[in-house]
């Protein structure tokens, strides 16, 4: 045994933060399962919280915000960041231009938050610069795009952060992808449209779906965009589970509980089933290639 450890020590030292944070994470998620079916006084068993949560209004309209916005933001940031890193490939093989499509990561999403605020708001910039070029009367005129119920400030937040991110996702497949089957598709008569669907989607569909995996499941738990520049109502489900637990109802803490389990859960399931898709289309891609 311990000649085994000093021959992989190396290995298990660097794997110490990643099981410590695992194991961190799992029993947060057990210990919240757990409480969800506890009373509020944590003094008996109960289901209670399921039966307030599913009966809850708040719940369901947080659930159809929460889903919106996510979906909305994720999709245009894989639609908009594919495109980019298309477009831009060539260019972003030099070193000296990779620095364009890393900058925006380079700041956190509450950062990013503040910035929409500040350019979105009606007493923004872009509101301001509107009043002085005279195309609104007054600042207030300004439509509302932070603090909103669509989303709007969210949705642009989370694009902003999110587009380099897929870019960055994306590019490794443009720069390993077989250009010149491009060439024999255009030689065969295929268009643009063809040329992608026969054979960039090919290479692009497994990294897309593992990009939507991350960002879905970052976007729907996140708790501080939402809660800087989120609506009064609905709320997106994490700040609706903070405001459940630390309001002074403590017969909700159970329901804030049993709120982000069952987020964790969908999440799981989600990645369980795309992962295997994702398997799926990699081996084909792999056998394609050995052909």
């Amino acid at each position: 045994m311990r000649t085994w450890f000093l021959t992989n020590k190396r290995v298990i030292l660097l794997l110490l933060p990643a099981l410590l944070i695992s194991g961190l994470t799992v029993y947060a998620i057990l210990q919240g399962l757990l409480f969800s079916f506890r009373d509020g006084w944590n003094q008996y068993w109960t289901t209670d919280a399921y039966t307030s949560l599913f009966s809850h209004d708040a719940f369901w309209d947080s659930v159809r915000f929460s889903l919106f916005v996510t979906m909305t933001s994720t999709l245009l940031s894989l639609v908009v960041g594919t495109a980019l890193a298309k477009v831009f490939y060539l260019y972003l093989a030099k070193y000296k231009w990779k620095w364009l499509a890393w900058l925006p990561m380079l700041f956190p999403h509450f950062v990013a938050a503040y910035l929409i605020i500040v350019f979105f708001s009606q007493s923004g910039w872009v509101a301001s610069f509107f009043f002085q070029i005279g195309v609104i009367s007054d600042p207030g005129e300004f439509m509302i795009l932070t603090n909103d119920q669509r989303g709007v400030g969210l949705i642009l937040t989370y694009v902003w952060k999110e587009i380099p991110f897929v870019m960055l996702m994306m590019l490794p497949v443009y720069y390993e992808m077989n250009h010149q089957l491009k060439d024999a598709v255009t030689t065969l008569g295929g268009g643009r449209l063809q040329r992608f669907l026969d054979v960039e989607w090919k290479y692009l569909q497994p990294t897309m779906l593992e990009t939507f995996v991350i960002l879905f499941a970052f976007t729907i738990g996140a708790f501080e965009v939402p809660y800087l520049i989120g609506a009064t109502y609905p709320h997106m489900l994490p700040v609706l589970s903070y405001n459940w637990f630390y309001g002074g109802d403590w017969g909700m803490r159970p329901s804030a509980f049993a709120l982000m389990g069952i987020v964790t859960l969908c999440v799981m399931m989600i990645y369980y089933f795309l992962g295997r898709r994702i398997k799926r289309l990699r081996e084909r891609m792999w056998e394609g290639r050995s052909v």
